[in-house]
């Protein structure tokens, strides 16, 4: 691809003026065979030659944040596990979740799903900072169906979506990393141990689930079949295992073009072989991962960057008081964060950055660089 740089309004600041059930789950990781149990027209009349064609009007499109766009900036990918007290690295109170979402919004964070990181994120508004849920184990108190068929509005899933009725601009979902096969009560978002239910039953009630997250704009990620160490296992044959039979047992309630692009590491820890955690073949069918899910980590570079490696994405722990330490951090320094320029078909970078921008993975979009601030280009406008 030509890089072309193009020189605009360094902050576009002209521009943007106009326009659970409570229950708390324990944590085994000690086990390795059986793991946890847990996003005007125009004029068409032509003027007269003599007089000279007007000028195209300033769209007005609204801004998330006054911030000048950086898609160089960071991003954070937050790991969350269950509902509960007391809070550590594990669980996290109902009451912190909600207030974690209250946060995010009224600080210019909007919601995107790894999958919508893979197309660019192309719907992410102008002035907004990109921030992914994972939500790891598949527990009970993330997403739990009340006797009507409904969403439990006190389980995690049950409070985003309340919160996103009341707030359309957080208008994507969350990633769910699924495990297939581990015990109650974290066997696929099970409300009962698997042996107490009828398997005709069990099903149903995992299809309609699965279907909700995929028809709501969740991303259903891959995190084993019952979240066994991936180091402790026999040979590259076990380890792909363990992640195939996952795949497979997901892939039963997906749709047929539905393709599995994200794998959480159990724990954080990579089998011997590191390359099968992102590539591999189980029964004659293989898996693919585009991104591959650390446990631990602060926060990533943009995906837009050549540093940015999608088989180690970085995860941040909220961990009580971490995110508002967080995002307090970056509102006395903003420059850090990545802030979207609402142009799906643009990169926009700092002045001097535009070297850093991995045009071989991005090779459609144009690069376009500010200028030091109050500089303007040759015309003496925003381009």
């Amino acid at each position: 691809m030509e890089l072309r740089v193009y020189l605009v309004l360094g902050t576009f600041l002209g521009v943007m003026a106009c326009g659970s059930d409570g229950v708390s789950e324990g944590v085994d990781t000690t086990d390795p065979e059986r793991g946890v149990v847990l996003e005007a027209e125009l004029p068409t009349e032509v003027p007269e030659p003599e007089v000279p064609e007007p000028s195209a009007p300033v769209v007005q499109v609204a801004s998330v944040t006054d911030l000048p766009p950086n898609e160089l900036g960071k991003i954070l990918v937050l790991e969350y596990h269950r509902l509960g007290e007391p809070e550590n690295e594990y669980s996290r109170k109902a009451e912190n979740f909600r207030a974690d979402l209250e946060l995010l919004y009224r600080s210019g964070y909007r919601p995107v799903t790894m999958r919508q990181v893979l197309e660019g994120m192309p719907d992410l508004p102008r002035g907004a900072t990109p921030v992914i849920f994972t939500i790891d184990d598949s527990s009970r108190g993330q997403f739990y169906l009340l006797e009507d068929g409904s969403v439990d509005p006190n389980t995690m899933l049950g409070m985003w979506e309340e919160f996103r009725a009341a707030h359309p601009d957080w208008n994507s979902g969350a990633v769910w990393c699924i495990l297939p096969g581990a015990d109650y009560p974290s066997n696929f978002f099970g409300e009962k141990p698997s042996r107490e239910v009828p398997r005709a039953e069990r099903e149903a009630i995992i299809q309609k689930k699965v279907d909700y997250l995929i028809e709501h704009d969740h991303e259903i990620c891959n995190h084993t079949l019952y979240h066994a160490r991936l180091d402790r296992a026999r040979d590259d044959a076990q380890v792909q295992e363990f992640i195939g039979r996952g795949e497979d047992s997901i892939q039963v309630y997906l749709p047929d073009d539905y393709d599995i692009v994200t794998f959480s590491l159990p724990l954080g820890v990579w089998p011997k072989n590191r390359s099968l955690a992102w590539q591999g073949e189980y029964k004659g069918k293989p898996y693919h991962y585009e991104f591959v899910l650390e446990v631990t980590g602060d926060a990533n570079e943009s995906p837009f960057d050549r540093t940015f490696d999608p088989h180690s994405v970085n995860r941040f722990i909220v961990a009580p008081g971490r995110l508002e330490r967080q995002i307090a951090a970056w509102e006395r320094d903003p420059s850090r964060r990545f802030v979207s320029d609402g142009d799906p078909t643009a990169i926009t970078v700092p002045t001097g950055a535009a070297q850093r921008v991995d045009t071989v993975r991005w090779p459609d979009l144009t690069v376009v660089e500010l200028p030091p601030e109050g500089e303007v280009n040759q015309a003496g406008r925003t381009s």
